[in-house]
């Protein structure tokens, strides 16, 4: 009885260290393009779903009016990707669509 209970002291041990690294593998990614519905401090909303700007994240755009993440406004329409992790959306890259004249 006692050789089980220190296999299965042993197998927690080994479990519990592996659960950190098990989880900042198992990232889901995400594409997303639409207009800007609500913009606010690090965060938007694009199609009902609120996006978090993560630290270090790029933007593009052939717009000099549309360089950072200030000059963005509702109804935008910009493609995000970026990753999930513990259920928050977190955006590593913003592209700006500039509007085709009609």
């Amino acid at each position: 009885m006692k050789q089980f209970k220190s296999f299965l002291t042993q197998l927690l041990v080994i479990t519990a260290l592996m659960l950190p690294w098990a989880t900042t593998e198992a990232q889901e990614t995400f594409e997303q393009a639409g207009g800007i519905y609500s913009i606010g401090s690090g965060k938007l909303v694009v199609n009902g779903q609120v996006y978090r700007i993560a630290s270090g994240a790029k933007l593009h755009s052939s717009v000099a009016s549309r360089k950072k993440f200030s000059d963005f406004k509702k109804g935008d329409e910009i493609y995000l990707k970026g990753k999930i992790l513990n259920g928050v959306n977190w955006v590593d890259l913003i592209i700006y669509y500039t509007p085709e004249p009609s």
